[in-house]
């Protein structure tokens, strides 16, 4: 795959900036553990200024620019960062491969995510126009009701490595869409696609300090970002014991957090069902991206006529159930 990690800087209010401390992480090919490149290493110095220009660009003209702006503006902005993301497809894709060890194929599928993502969001968007002020109905002529829909504010995003770009899209183009301004700290694990999409925002020119992506650790961006006092909400995807860091540390000031950190997804398989189907499915399901994934089947639950006819166990004397696939002779191991 002959291609280069390029080398970046953070981007804070529309600009490459050099850390603070001017020091770098390492990007390691998971396939072969060579050094293949670097990204820079942000600090806390670094997320408050990030979070200085959020805020900035929040608020700038009034918030007219972006926060109060029409949700059609914002709109525009977003498709022209979906069009750059399939334009950019080849190259993401191959740069994703390199940085979190995921086959071309499967990084390819994700980049057409990116961009889906970001169109959906668009769409969001410029249906807000129409909800600013929504009238709610009540039985009292002396009074009016209405739902007055605005921007939460300043946001801190932090992103896993399983889905580096995507992850990220899925937060970004929400709070986009909705007139927040964001931070973005990605998994030091796998931050180069994400580095890309700031290229990607200065080419299409959004406007500064609406997006903001601090690369780092996690202790020294990642902390730094969910307890900042300038941060109106932390959105987080990652495992349960950094979340329950990121929600001690947002409850000290009464900070709204969503916290995705992942679970036991069942499939649910019924009397009717077609049963190789459900094997493969299964199958696919739990082993897709290795298994690591969030949604990832890691559990059955099976309608009973069903169990008594292709399992040999029982369910409540085993660890592990057997599933075999008949047409495919495909055998799984399962936890129970």
């Amino acid at each position: 795959m002959a291609i280069s990690i390029p080398s970046r800087l953070l981007f804070i209010d529309g600009q490459w900036k050099e850390p603070i401390n001017k020091k770098r992480i390492s990007v390691i090919n998971p396939s072969t553990e060579e050094i293949i490149g670097d990204i820079p290493s942000g600090t806390a110095e670094d997320v408050h200024l990030a979070v200085k220009a959020a805020r900035r660009a929040l608020t700038r003209n009034k918030g007219n620019e972006w926060a109060f702006a029409s949700g059609a503006h914002r709109a525009k902005y977003l498709r022209a960062i979906a069009a750059k993301v399939t334009e950019r497809k080849p190259i993401l894709a191959k740069l994703e491969a390199l940085d979190c060890g995921k086959p071309l194929d499967e990084t390819a599928w994700d980049m057409d995510d990116v961009a889906a993502c970001f169109e959906y969001y668009a769409e969001l968007a410029e249906g807000l126009d129409a909800k600013l002020k929504t009238h709610v109905s009540i039985p009292m002529d002396t009074y009016r009701s209405h739902v007055l829909k605005e921007p939460i504010g300043v946001v801190g995003l932090i992103t896993p490595w399983n889905y580096p770009l995507l992850m990220a899209t899925w937060k970004v183009a929400a709070a986009l869409a909705a007139g927040c301004t964001a931070v973005l700290k990605p998994s030091e694990l796998a931050s180069v696609t994400c580095l890309e999409l700031a290229d990607i925002c200065m080419e299409v020119g959004l406007p500064s300090g609406v997006l903001n992506i601090v690369t780092g650790l996690g202790p020294e961006a990642g902390a730094p970002l969910a307890s900042h006092p300038d941060v109106d909400k932390v959105a987080f995807t990652g495992s349960t014991a950094t979340g329950t860091k990121i929600m001690t540390a947002a409850a000290q000031v009464v900070k709204p957090v969503t916290l995705e950190l992942g679970g036991k997804s069942p499939i649910v398989v019924f009397e009717d069902v077609d049963i190789p189907k459900a094997a493969e499915w299964t199958l696919f399901g739990c082993f897709w991206t290795n298994g690591q994934i969030c949604s990832a089947t890691s559990r059955l639950i099976v309608h009973l006529p069903i169990r008594s006819e292709y399992f040999n166990m029982q369910l409540s004397n085993v660890s592990f159930l057997l599933v075999r696939c008949a047409s495919s002779k495909v055998f799984a191991l399962y936890e129970k």
